[in-house]
């Protein structure tokens, strides 16, 4: 599959923010693709602000991270391109 977009990342993130967010090896899981595949997308998702800290999942250690104002925004946008 490749690395992800941006896009396709905002989309899984929202899919996973009612439930209190997920981390890097979450999205990676969903989309079946290897951590580095999500790594551009999300160093850029942080960069723009569109996620945010949102807690700590102990039994897997990892930060788990949730869509900011700004990146509910940006994944909302139809055919939004990434910068």
């Amino acid at each position: 599959m490749g690395k992800i977009s941006a896009e396709r990342l905002l989309e899984v993130m929202s899919d996973f923010d009612e439930s209190g967010g997920a981390s890097m090896g979450l999205v990676a899981w969903e989309l079946y693709v290897p951590e580095q595949d999500v790594a551009v997308a999300w160093d850029q998702a942080v960069v723009n602000g569109w996620l945010q800290p949102a807690g700590h999942d102990g039994a897997n250690d990892e930060q788990l991270w949730r869509l900011t104002l700004t990146g509910r925004a940006a994944s909302a946008k139809p055919g939004r391109r990434s910068s």
